[in-house]
């Protein structure tokens, strides 16, 4: 008995030494992952007929990611016909993150046949992800009293109205979930309405729904479009000099009126070839906002020749506007210059401004930059990654400590962990903080301009949400991603689908609400 016992204790033992630390022992769902990562669609859609279902599952959620409109009739047949609720759902899903109108019509056939209650929710928030002015009288005319159902219809009504399409009628109704006993879907509501009214400008209104709300979280998404006053914290020009990096560039950033000669001193920081890069931008940021336009093609002139990606951005976005397109003859040529001599994927946030300014004056017509495939998933690295893995990220105002999600964005973690390994994110700082949103650092330069020779794939493969303390990944677009990190505040729902999300606090988000611009993280390290 005692040696019966024995055997079967080294057998369970065996058993979860070849299963690994998580998910990815398994060889055909890595074989599904890499052809997600490589945006392989045609030797994907064989997998959704995949005799085991956590393979089915995996192949529709790699088109949530792919995002290829091929895949529609076959995420469909797999709507129609698949035995098991969760890889319909996984069709729903991925046909929500296409968000093509092609997909209305079958979703809203899938909702109405669907036998599996709990998927009902998910197909009507990927309606609202594919809808166009014709769903919102889908919306405005169904109504449910199951709380499952009521967050779909109400995530789904959020992503109808952040692709413009609104009624008085679902602001009405997204008004009266404000106060709504489940707090979550008072919190959804809360930015949906915060968005409607930031466009009235009723200062009224907004001092009415922060008097009558009963969440914190839904006064303090409100509070943002009461105007900002003066705080003790004021800053003025006169210790300018003595002031770090970060600070400058806050000065530069929020002084409002300028004499003549600050005017003049703000020039010549800007043309200092020897200031911070960061200072610099923020100097020439404000001059081409400033009363004197007729400096205005010089200094952007000047940010086209300086050869930095950040302040070429700059001045591309400023050539987008209508005022430079009489003189498009001489913008032009230097456009071209600049965008030949980008660095790609390195600067594609860069190569993207550029694009567009070319096209705002008449020149070719932009259609999205696709990067190339340029940095693979270390799989054998993934294999050994615990699912739990979770790591320590010291900054100067305290500890916060990361569960990362290997499952979920496998290439996204192991990329992580590589540069947490080597330690890449030592002695970085947080060069952009923005109130009841997020935190965000890991910037080899600093400005939040910086990248390395290589960038990654979005990894959408999951049904995780921006939650308070929600980890992702910046971007200038999909399948642009890097090296910096971002930490939210709060739920940011408009990022759900976006922004790759790899990790969430589980400890410090007391830390995460006190760190400020220029704040160091010290160090990360894995526990």
């Amino acid at each position: 008995m005692k040696y019966g016992l024995l055997l079967l204790l080294f057998l369970a033992a065996c058993s979860q030494k070849k299963q690994g630390p998580n998910k990815f022992g398994d060889a055909k769902l890595i074989n599904i992952y890499e052809l997600q990562d490589r945006r392989d669609t045609k030797a994907l859609l064989p997998f959704l007929k995949a005799k085991k279902e956590n393979h089915r599952i995996a192949a529709a959620m790699a088109f949530a990611s792919i995002q290829d409109t091929i895949a529609i009739p076959y995420l469909n047949q797999m709507l129609q016909i698949d035995q098991d609720p969760m890889p319909r759902r996984a069709a729903a899903y991925a046909l929500g993150q296409i968000a093509s109108t092609k997909a209305l019509g079958i979703l809203t056939a899938a909702f109405d046949q669907e036998l599996f209650p709990a998927n009902r929710p998910y197909v009507m928030e990927a309606i609202g992800k594919c809808g166009d002015s014709s769903t919102i009288t889908l919306f405005e005319g169904v109504a449910y009293t199951d709380s499952a159902l009521q967050m779909g219809w109400a995530y789904g009504a959020f992503r109808l109205g952040l692709k413009g399409f609104r009624s008085q009628s679902l602001n009405n109704r997204m008004m009266h979930f404000l106060n709504d006993d489940n707090k979550d879907l008072a919190i959804l509501a809360s930015h949906y309405v915060y968005r409607y009214l930031r466009k009235m400008g009723n200062s009224e209104r907004v001092d009415s729904v922060i008097g009558i709300s009963r969440y914190k979280e839904v006064k303090d998404r409100f509070g943002l479009l009461k105007s900002k006053t003066a705080t003790s914290k004021t800053l003025h020009w006169s210790d300018y000099n003595s002031f770090n990096t970060y600070k400058k560039i806050e000065l530069i950033n929020t002084k409002s009126s300028w004499s003549w000669a600050e005017h003049q001193e703000l020039s010549r920081i800007f043309y200092d070839t020897s200031s911070n890069i960061g200072v610099r931008s923020a100097a020439f940021s404000k001059l081409i906002s400033s009363s004197h336009p007729d400096s205005h093609p010089l200094d952007i002139e000047a940010a086209l020749n300086s050869g930095d990606m950040a302040l070429q951005s700059l001045s591309a976005i400023q050539l987008q506007k209508s005022d430079y397109a009489s003189d498009r003859s001489h913008w032009m040529p230097l456009l071209y210059h600049v965008k030949q001599q980008l660095k790609l994927p390195q600067q594609a946030e860069t190569y993207i401004d550029i694009c567009k300014a070319i096209e705002a004056l008449g020149g070719e017509e932009f259609n999205g930059y696709q990067p190339a495939y340029s940095h693979p998933i270390d799989w054998e690295f993934v294999k050994t990654i615990p699912k739990d893995q979770q790591v320590l990220l010291k900054t100067n105002k305290g500890d916060i400590t990361l569960q990362l999600f290997v499952e979920d964005a496998p290439g996204t973690v192991a990329n992580f962990l590589h540069l947490t390994d080597s330690g890449f994110y030592n002695n970085k700082f947080f060069h952009r903080v923005v109130p009841q949103f997020v935190i965000q650092g890991g910037c080899p330069r600093g400005d939040g301009w910086g990248g390395l020779d290589w960038s990654q794939r979005s990894e959408f493969s999951n049904y995780q949400r921006y939650e308070t303390g929600t980890v992702g990944i910046a971007s200038a677009g999909k399948d642009t991603e890097g090296v910096q990190f971002f930490i939210s505040h709060c739920p940011t729902p408009h990022l759900d689908g976006r922004y790759t999300i790899f990790a969430r606090v589980v400890s410090g988000m007391d830390v995460v609400n006190k760190i400020e611009v220029g704040d160091k993280i010290v160090r990360v390290d894995r526990l």
